[in-house]
């Protein structure tokens, strides 16, 4: 990999696969790598191009494959009569269909009364709202919840014919915004608002409608469907700025966490930590209970940046480095994987110490000799360009992998600069969400503990980082928490987990979700064969340094439900052969 979107969009081989039609004449076809693309190769989906532009379609072509999809605006003045027909054929032989092309005018009457739809107009919408979470692709989702764009896009409104399952699960101005619909043995999603949504300057990826994308893929396709997203990871991560956990009593939170099934990432303020504190950190190590992470040197210090009198000497750092050591070495602690800046900040110069010392993992998107309050470049990283859901490595050291997940009030807490750079313009984000799910709602600011307000912020982090196919984590800092007591930190666990019951949840290491995120994005389904009997055959190329899931997807009923398979880790191609 390299550095700052520059996703290389590989294609697969066989039948396993999703044929995504566009037309490279059609200036609408430079939006795919945003709107489609990157999320394809982001949630592990198998594709291959099928260009208009090269040659038209046929139903014995299409057929053995999972499903077609269409991601180019207006593209159905390309798509003509005789290829309408052949993939019409095909979806009743059993193709799934999913459209994001909401402009329906252009696809023929066949095509329109094939799904039983008649548009009526178009609008411009700024916001889609969760009415029904009764069906597959809005399952996980909260009814009422709505979601904004930053700018309108276009909606195609229609006149009904006959009835669609999806019609009314989510709605804009009280239309249907997409629709679904079995069409012989096959089914097909038809989006009614316009793929510009996925646009970052309209929307975007993992800005809270990526469950419906995925999911209205999963849906539609032929099973069995194979595809190598993340595994519904969940982890939690404290840091101690200010040097508040000194003793084994600050860390009584740690057994409610435990006691959830987090296995937390503490960011430790290193000369805070007195006698009893280090005995409990020692013990929750060696149990796996915890990941423990130099963070600062003592309260809002920089371990691995600088001071009050600048950035750190090389000769200043091989100290504080060494110190570090000793620390963790009475302690008996081997320390995290991933790096816990304190205020986003390593110096250039920390680089060959931590390589030293195998942390090669970062928990934000700041470059080396980057400050906090100071000018930071924007790398667009994978997969979407955005600085808050980023799998990818740092420009210059791809060996430093980026793996994080930041409510977006991150990258909203930002303005743009010349020459794509940027500065953060407010501390601990805004509005509801900040970005720490306990800021602005303990007694030290509110002169109480909203814990009803702390459940729906965390679930709200939580469930966007899972919907989207991450991993489900939320941050809050030592300055924050030491206002709960234990009982009170147990209730928002336990409010939380009411308002997100549907989301399946893995508890892991942070170190861990890092290194299965690298191993995820640095490895390919190149292949992906399925028989007549529902045999699958997969072959997987690139380093994998652990184990890594395929999702298997079969149709229940109306519904759609998962397994997971399993290919070892090693840096050779594997083929790997099960029943779906």
């Amino acid at each position: 990999m390299g550095s700052g979107r520059r996703n290389t969009y590989r294609e697969s081989r066989g039948n396993g696969t999703l044929v995504v039609l566009l037309d490279s004449r059609r200036p609408e076809a430079l939006h795919l790598p945003d709107s489609l693309l990157a999320a394809l190769t982001h949630f592990g989906i198998p594709y291959r191009l099928h260009d208009l532009a090269r040659g038209s379609l046929a139903a014995d072509a299409l057929l053995p494959h999972r499903a077609v999809v269409i991601a180019q605006e207006h593209l159905g003045d390309a798509v003509g009569a005789a290829d309408l027909r052949a993939l019409l054929q095909a979806v009743q032989a059993g193709l799934g269909l999913i459209n994001f092309d909401h402009d329906l005018r252009r696809y023929g009457t066949a095509y329109r009364e094939a799904l039983g739809l008649v548009p009526h107009g178009v609008e411009a919408v700024s916001r889609v709202t969760t009415v029904s979470t009764a069906h597959f692709l809005t399952w996980t989702r909260e009814p009422g919840a709505g979601v904004t764009f930053q700018r309108p896009a276009p909606m195609t409104t229609i006149r009904p014919v006959g009835t669609g399952d999806a019609a009314g699960l989510l709605v804009a101005d009280e239309a249907p915004v997409l629709v679904t619909r079995q069409i012989g043995r096959g089914r097909v999603v038809q989006w009614l608002l316009s793929p510009k949504v996925w646009l970052n300057d309209v929307l975007g990826h993992a800005r809270g409608l990526d469950d419906v994308f995925w999911k209205g893929i999963v849906w539609a396709a032929r099973k069995p469907f194979v595809m190598k997203a993340m595994p519904p990871f969940v982890r939690l991560r404290l840091d101690d700025c200010k040097g508040h956990w000194q003793d084994a009593r600050d860390l009584v939170f740690v057994d409610v966490l435990n006691a959830a099934g987090h296995v937390p990432n503490l960011g430790v303020c290193m000369r805070a930590v007195q006698s009893s504190g280090a005995q409990r950190l020692k013990h929750l190590f060696d149990a796996g209970r915890a990941d423990i992470s130099p963070h600062s040197l003592q309260p809002d210090v920089s371990l691995f940046y600088g001071d009050d009198e600048g950035e750190y000497s090389t000769a200043r750092l091989a100290e504080l480095m060494r110190e570090m050591d000793d620390r963790l070495h009475t302690w008996g602690i081997r320390p995290s994987r991933v790096l816990s800046d304190h205020n986003h900040e390593w110096s250039e110069r920390a680089i060959p110490f931590l390589l030293e010392r195998g942390i090669t993992f970062k928990m934000n998107v700041t470059c080396p000799g980057e400050t906090w309050a100071g000018v930071h470049v924007d790398w667009q990283p994978a997969p979407y360009g955005q600085i808050d859901y980023v799998f990818d490595t740092i420009p210059g050291h791809p060996e430093f992998f980026v793996a994080f997940n930041h409510f977006p009030t991150l990258a909203a807490a930002r303005t743009t600069l010349p020459g794509g750079r940027f500065l953060f313009d407010r501390d601990g984000g805004f509005g509801e969400s900040k970005w720490d799910f306990l800021n602005g709602l303990t007694r030290s600011t509110l002169g109480r503990n909203d814990l009803p307000a702390m459940a729906r912020r965390y679930a709200t982090h939580m469930r966007l980082g899972l919907d989207s196919l991450f991993f489900g984590g939320a941050i809050t800092h030592s300055h924050f928490l030491r206002d709960l007591a234990p009982a009170e930190l147990e209730e928002v666990l336990r409010q939380a987990e009411t308002l997100m019951p549907r989301h399946p949840k893995t508890y892991v290491s942070y170190d861990h979700i890092a290194e299965y995120a690298r191993s995820k994005v640095e490895t390919h389904l190149a292949a992906v064969e399925v028989d007549a009997h529902g045999h699958v055959r997969v072959t997987l190329v690139g380093r994998a340094t652990v184990p890594l899931q395929l999702y298997v997807f079969r149709d229940v009923d109306d519904g759609v439900e998962h397994r997971f398979e399993w290919i070892e880790a090693g840096d050779a191609p594997r083929h790997v052969a099960f029943s779906g």
